[in-house]
């Protein structure tokens, strides 16, 4: 029976076979392998399972739950669906599977949803079952969802949404902030963030009116958004991870507006932080503001560029205002856009659609719908117009109990390098580097990806070890 099985994958259910002999050279070195009537199984390190042909690739989750081999069957029973559909089987099992797969998450499983509730799931487990006569459990191990999970998490009363992606319950969790307010770094955190979890487990959550929690919980605020508010829900989430990874304390990662918060969070709660990485570095608003306006008059003065001075002129000596015209800090961030200084791959819409938007649409965990809703901005004009220009790090208090890190884009004029370096020098903490991003502005996400992964993979990861 075993050699006919073996016969009718390398024949009728040769391409799936091949495609999973693939698989076996790139994903199998080093790993456990072993027969299951007639399939070669690999225990690979990802959680969940594939079954490709007569190749079948299973993580610890699906090893190590129910009785033996119980989730394994599943597995298996996409082998048999492979004899059944031969050359259309990755068209009829294969891109629905994948496409479920990708989809369902440990919401889905709180809420009772059964992976196994659809084609070609169910028929799975039905084959599968037939031939090994071991039942598959009703549901999957909510194990395998604890480093790779996505839900909407109620925070002071309103459903937000949070992102968690790691490899090893026994490393240190990342939280992080992202800028704006209201620019997630969800949607493109695909491009750059899987080195990271071999180190860390990295929580990306949306904050209120940004991304997927403004697709859930809408794009206005019924109450006026401050930043006591998002800074008492960065509490609530602190909490909640700590007690869900059983951790004393978290790390803190913090872009631009992010960074506004997790100073905050870092000085007040060193009880709940064991390190604060900055990135994108927010020093002194009002000062800030002023050096950009400088640094640019000087640059199309040099250059003999009388309208962008015409339009630099007509926004004024806006940083003195009481309350900073959130049209003229727009403004400012269009010259910063299209003199490459925020970030340095995108200048213009041709580049925007290059680097931004069809990686955005692309994105694994975005919707068009996510995707729409990156303008939480409109949702915190008091914060803009009022917090965010009042904000001076030096005043809060530069001493630490926790190392500090910052890294920054040479290029960055949004929360100007130099600005950012000045910081660093009177920052006092147990531990302190500061980081350049070469050929980067402030946007690292699109600009430097691998600079920051060197950083954060082969750089931090002892240094902050010890202050776990």
């Amino acid at each position: 029976m075993n050699i006919l099985y073996v016969f009718l994958q390398c024949t009728w259910g040769i391409l799936q076979t091949l495609v999973g002999l693939v698989y076996l050279l790139k994903e199998g070195k080093g790993k456990e392998h072993f027969w299951f009537h007639g399939a070669y199984v690999t225990r690979w390190s990802h959680s969940g399972g594939i079954s490709l042909g007569m190749f079948l690739f299973v993580g610890d989750p699906l090893m190590e739950n129910g009785e033996p081999n119980a989730y394994l069957t599943h597995e298996y029973g996409h082998s048999i669906q492979s004899l059944i559909f031969g050359p259309l089987y990755l068209f009829v099992v294969g891109i629905p599977s994948s496409i479920w797969a990708a989809n369902y998450n440990g919401e889905k499983l709180r809420a009772g949803i059964s992976y196994f509730s659809v084609f070609p799931e169910n028929q799975a487990n039905t084959l599968g079952e037939k031939v090994t006569k071991i039942r598959v459990p009703e549901h999957l191990p909510f194990s395998m969802f604890a480093l790779h999970d996505s839900f909407a998490l109620p925070i002071n009363g309103v459903r937000q949404w949070v992102t968690i992606r790691g490899t090893k319950e026994e490393n240190p969790v990342l939280l992080v902030l992202h800028g704006g307010p209201g620019s997630t770094l969800t949607g493109l955190s695909y491009l750059y963030q899987r080195p990271w979890e071999k180190y860390y487990t990295v929580v990306n959550w949306d904050q209120r009116c940004s991304g997927k929690t403004a697709s859930i919980s809408g794009t206005a605020s019924p109450v006026e958004l401050t930043s006591k508010i998002i800074l008492d829900d960065a509490l609530v989430l602190t909490d909640f991870l700590r007690e869900r990874f059983g951790k004393d304390k978290i790390i803190l990662f913090g872009h631009s507006w992010g960074t506004f918060l997790g100073a905050h969070l870092a000085l007040e709660h060193p009880d709940r932080y064991a390190a604060y990485i900055s990135t994108g570095t927010m020093s002194e608003s009002r000062r800030e503001y002023a050096y950009q306006a400088a640094f640019f008059r000087k640059r199309f003065e040099e250059r003999g560029d009388t309208k962008a001075l015409a339009d630099l002129d007509s926004l004024g000596a806006y940083w003195e205002e009481s309350r900073v015209d959130e049209a003229k800090t727009l403004a400012m961030n269009r010259i910063l856009i299209r003199e490459g200084f925020s970030s340095a791959r995108i200048t213009d819409a041709k580049t925007a659609l290059k680097y931004e938007i069809l990686p955005m649409l692309r994105s694994p965990d975005y919707s068009l719908k996510d995707n729409l809703n990156l303008f939480g901005y409109k949702a915190y004009p008091h914060v803009i117009g009022v917090e965010m220009p009042e904000f001076d790090a030096a005043s809060l208090g530069l001493v630490y109990q926790m190392p500090v890190y910052y890294i920054n884009g040479d290029l960055d004029m949004q929360t100007p390098y130099a600005l950012a370096k000045e910081l660093y020098e009177k920052t006092v903490a147990p531990d302190k580097d500061f980081f350049t991003l070469n050929n980067c502005a402030h946007c690292w996400d699109l600009d430097a990806p691998e600079q920051i992964t060197e950083v954060m993979c082969n750089k931090l990861p002892e240094r902050i070890r010890k202050y776990i």
